[in-house]
């Protein structure tokens, strides 16, 4: 049986964990699976999950939020120019983002995949696609 969230709330005990990726708990809509293999549906009015909020079912379930990896890509440049170049085309793509010095981590994500695609015989760009945590930089992914 899929249970329905209906309200988040916060500092309760909890029947039951959840772990989401960044992406996930941007998204206003969510079906997911808890850690003890309890389908669940979200809709968040007005907001996105974060982390250890309490998700209370209809019932009366308590679901807390932990924060989960994501499929990340890490770009690390040799010069200003490059790493200039691919920031400027990433953010035009409003993709979320984390810089750092002549380092760039975003979600492994088909909307950038061509820039990867271009860059990859870069001598001068080093890219590493990995599991980790995404933390962009401000408040990536917001709404115009």
């Amino acid at each position: 049986m899929i249970k329905k969230v209906i309200q988040i709330s916060k500092n309760l005990e909890t029947d039951d964990s959840v772990e989401l990726s960044w992406f996930d708990m941007q998204k206003p809509y969510l079906s997911a699976v808890t850690n003890l293999g309890k389908e669940f549906i979200i809709k968040a009015k007005f907001t996105h999950i974060h982390v250890k909020d309490i998700l209370i079912c209809e019932d009366g379930y308590k679901i807390e939020v932990k924060r989960g990896k994501d499929d990340i890509c890490i770009l690390e440049f040799k010069n200003h120019l490059d790493f200039a170049k691919i920031a400027y085309e990433i953010g035009n793509r409003h993709q979320p983002i984390c810089i750092e010095n002549f380092k760039i981590t975003v979600l492994d994500d088909i909307a950038i995949a061509d820039i990867i695609e271009k860059i990859k015989n870069n001598l001068d760009v080093k890219i590493t696609k990995t599991i980790g945590l995404f933390q962009p930089n401000g408040k990536a992914h917001h709404s115009h």
